[in-house]
Formats: C-alpha cells, sequence, structure tokens
C-alpha cells in the first residue's frame, strides 16, 4: 500500500515503515537494556539522541517538514520512545481485574496510562464531536455494564462509559480508565442489540483483561509505535487541511480531515494505538472470544456475533482506502467473521437469545437520530450507497420525517454533480426536488428545504419558484448565515 500525497511528494508508507523502525539507525535492540534500577539511563540518553537525530533527517523531506514545522511529530516520537522504553522493563503477566478474589489496585504504570488517558479524554470533549443524547448513552452504558464479569465488578473494575462521536467511519476503542469511544459510523451499522453487544463485550474485555497496560509492557510493541507514528504522518500530509481533494481520492480526503484531527493532530497515542492498530492479534483474539462469551453469559444470541462483522465488510460500493480502523480493515473482518463462526461451535446460544436479536424495531428506534445523522456525514463524504441504505431504514421507522426527506434531497443533489453519465443528472435532479417538496410539506416551518429548492430552481431558470422559495425561507430564517447572498438572488431574479 502507498499513500497518496500532495504533489511533490514521493515518500511512501514502504519507505517510512523502514525510515521509523525504532532500530533503522544502527543500534541493536539490546542497546536498550533494563537494569535492576529500571532503564539504563546512558542507553536511554543514547537512544532518545539519535532517535531526535534522524527525527531531524526525516524533516528534510518534504513530508517530514510539513509537520515538523509544526511540532507535532518530533513530540509525539520523543513520547512515544519513552513510553515503549519503561514498558519494555516491566512485567507482562497482567491478570485480569478480579482475578482469585483480589481487590484491583492499579499497577504505577498503569495509574500512568490512565492519566494520559484522562489527558486525551479532555482533549476529545474540546473538539464537540460528542454525541449530545444522554439518553442513548445511558442505553449504550447499560449494555455495556451487563458485559462486565461479576469478579470484576466486586473487585473494583472502574465503570464502564460509552462515548458517542460523530464519525462515519468505522471505529470504536477503549481507554484504560473504562472509557469506551463509539463512531456513529458504526453504530449505524448495527441491526439489533446482541450485535451491539458483541461489539461492547470486545471492547469491555479490553477494560477489564487490562489489555492496555498488557500491550504498553510488551517491548516488541516499541517497533508498531513507530511505524504507525510514520504512517499517520504521511496520511496527515495527503490533504492538507483547506486544501481542495485531489480527484479520485474525494471519499478518502474527507474522512481524514476529520480522523488526522483526532488522532494524530492532537498526539492522541493511546488513542491511535487503541483505534487503527488495536492491542495485537493475541489481546485482540482473546477480546473477541471473550466478548462473545460475555453475550452469552448476559442473554445474547452469539450468532449475531459473526453477522456483526459481515455487517462491517459491506461498503455498499463505497469502500474507502482509509477505513483501516480496526473495525473497517476487511482482512481482519474476514479473519474475524470465521473466527466467530468457530466459536459458536462451543457457545450454543440461551433459552430465548433469539428474542433481544429480533427485536430489530426496538434498536432502531433508540438508534434511529444517530442513522439518520451519520447520513448526513457519509453523503458529505461522497459515500452515497452507504448513506442511502441508513436513509432508507430510517425512513421504514419514520416515513414523515422531514428531516430525513431533506437528506435524501441532498444525497441525489450531489449525486447529480458528481454524475458521471451526463443523462443521470435530470431524474437525479427530479429526485432531489422531490425529496425537499416532500419536506417542505411535512413541515411548513422547516427553512432549509426552501432554501434548496430555490438553489435548485435557480439554476434550472424558473424564476417565480426561486423567488418564491427563497423568500419562504429568509420568512423563517430572517438571520440566516447566507441571508445575503439569498438577498443577492432575489434582487438578481427580480430585475
Amino acid at each position: 500500500m502507498r499513500a497518496a500525497l500532495t504533489a511533490g511528494d514521493s515518500i511512501t508508507v514502504d519507505r517510512l515503515m523502514s525510515t521509523v523502525s525504532p532500530f533503522g539507525t544502527g543500534m541493536s535492540s539490546n542497546s536498550l537494556r533494563c537494569t535492576r534500577g529500571g532503564v539504563d539511563a546512558q542507553a536511554v540518553a543514547a537512544r532518545r539522541q539519535s532517535e531526535m537525530a534522524r527525527t531531524r533527517r526525516m524533516a528534510n523531506t518534504s513530508c517530514a517538514s510539513s509537520y515538523s514545522r509544526r511540532g507535532r511529530p518530533t513530540k509525539f516520537l520523543a513520547g512515544v520512545l519513552v513510553i515503549s522504553l519503561l514498558a519494555g522493563c516491566a512485567s507482562t503477566n497482567v491478570p485480569p481485574m478480579g482475578y482469585q478474589g483480589q481487590p484491583y489496585r492499579p499497577a504505577a504504570d498503569e495509574r500512568q496510562l490512565w492519566s494520559d488517558a484522562e489527558r486525551e479524554e479532555e482533549k476529545l470533549a474540546k473538539l464537540g464531536k460528542s454525541w449530545d443524547d444522554p439518553l442513548l448513552e445511558e442505553y449504550l452504558s447499560s449494555v455495556a455494564a451487563k458485559l462486565v464479569p461479576e469478579e470484576a465488578r466486586q473487585a473494583g473494575a472502574p465503570a464502564v462509559r460509552i462515548v458517542v462521536l460523530k464519525d462515519p467511519t468505522l471505529n470504536a476503542f477503549t481507554m484504560p480508565n473504562g472509557k469506551v469511544y463509539v463512531h456513529t459510523g458504526l453504530l449505524s451499522r448495527l441491526q439489533n442489540e446482541s450485535q451491539l453487544a458483541m461489539i461492547l463485550g470486545h471492547e469491555v474485555t479490553h477494560v477489564t483483561n487490562r489489555h492496555a497496560l498488557k500491550f504498553n509492557r510488551d517491548p516488541r510493541n516499541k517497533q508498531i509505535f513507530f511505524t504507525m507514528a510514520g504512517i499517520a504522518a504521511a496520511l496527515g500530509v495527503a490533504v492538507a487541511p483547506g486544501q481542495p481533494p485531489r480527484q479520485g481520492y474525494y471519499v478518502s480526503a474527507e474522512v481524514l480531515r476529520t480522523t488526522s484531527n483526532i488522532f494524530l493532530g492532537l498526539g492522541l497515542q493511546l488513542t491511535f494505538i487503541a483505534a487503527v492498530n488495536g492491542f495485537g492479534r493475541d489481546l485482540e483474539r482473546e477480546a473477541d472470544r471473550e466478548g462473545l462469551e460475555r453475550m452469552v453469559a448476559a442473554g445474547y444470541d452469539p450468532r449475531e456475533a459473526p453477522r456483526v462483522f459481515e455487517l462491517l465488510r459491506d461498503d455498499h460500493g463505497d469502500g474507502s482506502r482509509l477505513e483501516d480502523f480496526f473495525f473497517g480493515n476487511h482482512p481482519r473482518l474476514d479473519e474475524r467473521i470465521a473466527n466467530t463462526r468457530e466459536l459458536l461451535e462451543t457457545h450454543p446460544p440461551p433459552p430465548d437469545a433469539g428474542v433481544l436479536a429480533a427485536n430489530v424495531e426496538d434498536f432502531a428506534l433508540r438508534t434511529r437520530t444517530v442513522v439518520r445523522e451519520n447520513a448526513a456525514l457519509d453523503i458529505r463524504a461522497g459515500r452515497f450507497g452507504l448513506a442511502k441504505a441508513q436513509l432508507d431504514r430510517v425512513l421504514r421507522l419514520a416515513p414523515k420525517d422531514p428531516t430525513t426527506h431533506l437528506y435524501v434531497g441532498d444525497l441525489y443533489r450531489l449525486q447529480a454533480q458528481r454524475a458521471k453519465n451526463p443523462a443521470d443528472k435530470p431524474l437525479l435532479l427530479g429526485q432531489a426536488r422531490e425529496a425537499y417538496e416532500r419536506a417542505a410539506q411535512l413541515d411548513a416551518t422547516f427553512p432549509d428545504p426552501f432554501r434548496q429548492l430555490g438553489l435548485l430552481y435557480y439554476q434550472s431558470k424558473d424564476p417565480e419558484k426561486a423567488m418564491a422559495a427563497f423568500r419562504a425561507y429568509l420568512g423563517l430564517k430572517p438571520d440566516a448565515p447566507d441571508a445575503r447572498r439569498i438577498k443577492e438572488y432575489l434582487v438578481e431574479l427580480e430585475r
């Protein structure tokens, strides 16, 4: 795989993976040794000096210099270096919370991970991307609570808290302190509570089995830290903020602008590891296995487990090369489908397990607004097939929802703009107009459909209808941000 960079950049991900190897400067891994007192100070100093020198050399390329000027990659790599060095000197023998009935007390390096997680959570909160729906978060957290083993709960495991992020990519990730983030893109693919339980069971297992600590302590993961930092740096400059996306990479560019700011631009190391790389094949398989066991113990239907990954794999023809988060990686999804099907042979469904799986309507009603608004994100990202499937689901539940019809109009309008066959454009514009008219009929006080109708009529040279729609829009929303521009259209049409 090669990263599509801006004009003039020729660095590939393959080159970066070799460039950012932690032992790529001629030093062997044995040079970083642990002593009885901890990390060898001379080795650390020499290693850091060598690493910083190599980072400066990377800055000579146009790719790396784009980020070095902002000071983030150097700090990011230096921080990763310190964490990985300390992790190499700690034991990877980490028992799960509540093991043998022992009270849970976080280790010193685990407390540091919690502190780091809290700082990253503060940065995420300031982005304003959290989905503000207390009832939905309460529902998701109640499902997650069923998946915490009793021994972990009795031992004092942290309460699992769910936060939904407004992002159309397939992603869910866990902080070591018990906070679980779920993207609207992933939540919108699920069809019932049993499928949700499989996702949350996987994430809760990461928390109670202390996978972040295990991963952080494993010295083999130093390579992963550096490789991921280099790949992220390459992707981070693929489309600079404010730059129009390159032709052919529209979807990737739009998705990238969202995720790059969250995970790389803010230096969110724990988030980046959990969301993109996962905690390593063994720990991820453990999370899938125990997640399935926990959903069975909670009364959910395990037959929905492989179905989850099948749904995530189905991109409705809108596959994006940037769907490389852990839950969006197709090779991994294929493997997980096979693994969960194999696990079903030894995990029969409990009595009445099909009730929760079959109750699609209740789950759909709880998540309807999320699905609708995620469809709007997919429309803006150019992922029309995914957006259409989501809007169809919402309309089956709420056929008279004006906002959904507005988004359907937006979908057809943007499809018309990007239609490769000119003959398709009139039909798509007609469908857009019908959807906007339906939205306006359903709620005559909703200003946005009138704005969109005015623009369509203006473009189709129908001045009377355009003026009527624009006047209705301004009457309903006189302080609209684009009111001045709409008034200019009216002046032009009234001549």
